[in-house]
């Protein structure tokens, strides 16, 4: 077998042998979770068959190699280089968890709204058999979870009038990039990805708390509130009245439509 590879030509091998690396790479990150850095999660199947794809073809491509050549265009091989070098440098040198201001950040949403030796207690995240995504109506509560983050944004912004009074539990970061925002008012945020990590954008709410301007930019907090509104620019938007807040732990990761 090494005799008949050592016949065979070497660039034909060595594109064989990073087409093999890319397709396991990419296999790897479905494995583990870690596609998600880079597209939304409903691309899975794309991402599987790729992978299969790259994998087999480039054993196919080593098993079936011609014989030596002499001149070679190794430029061929930067166009396989730079995905698998991209693919296969972040996920593995990055560790799972970060320490972000001395502590371990999350890698999970727990959905922990335990408000200690307060009334509320903890809240559970709302039944996904719920009419509307994260929101419950007989309870007037709306719960804010990586599942259904952006749904339920969507939902509360179409029409915001009709859960003015809600209670509303959510974990972001504390955002302050909108120009409008006055004083002790921030945008609470987690950051969402449509299709891939090159429209990856923060999306989430207006608060305002008597104290907010207290808050540090990027700063974790969970908070409970109640839904109001405010006009922007002619139209009615959510904008939450923070009752209650902790520091809370990043989650890493995204959200997604």
């Amino acid at each position: 077998m090494l005799s008949e590879l050592q016949n065979k030509d070497i660039l034909s091998i060595v594109k064989g042998s990073l087409y093999t690396a890319l397709g396991i790479s990419i296999l790897y990150l479905l494995i583990t979770g870690q596609y998600k850095f880079y597209v939304a999660p409903r691309y899975e199947l794309f991402l599987l068959l790729a992978g299969i794809a790259f994998l087999c073809g480039g054993i196919i491509s080593i098993l079936w190699s011609p014989t030596k050549q002499y001149k070679h265009n190794w430029r061929s091989i930067i166009p396989i280089i730079i995905p698998l070098v991209l693919l296969v440098v972040p996920p593995i040198l990055a560790p799972t968890t970060v320490q972000v201001a001395g502590n371990t950040a999350s890698t999970e949403d727990k959905n922990d709204f335990d408000f200690s030796q307060d009334d509320i207690g903890e809240v559970i995240t709302i039944n996904n058999a719920a009419k509307e995504p994260g929101i419950s109506k007989s309870k007037k509560e709306i719960v804010l979870n990586s599942d259904n983050y952006y749904r339920t944004i969507v939902a509360l912004g179409s029409n915001p009038d009709q859960y003015v009074g809600y209670k509303i539990y959510m974990t972001g970061y504390v955002n302050r990039d909108d120009n409008t925002l006055k004083a002790n008012e921030f945008t609470l945020s987690r950051m969402s990805m449509a299709c891939c990590i090159a429209d990856v954008a923060p999306i989430g709410l207006t608060m305002h708390k008597n104290d907010g301007d207290s808050f540090s930019n990027q700063k974790w907090v969970t908070v409970e509130g109640t839904v109001s509104t405010r006009d922007f620019h002619g139209r009615k938007q959510p904008y939450i009245e923070i009752n209650k807040t902790k520091d809370a732990q990043e989650i890493l990761g995204y959200v997604y439509p």
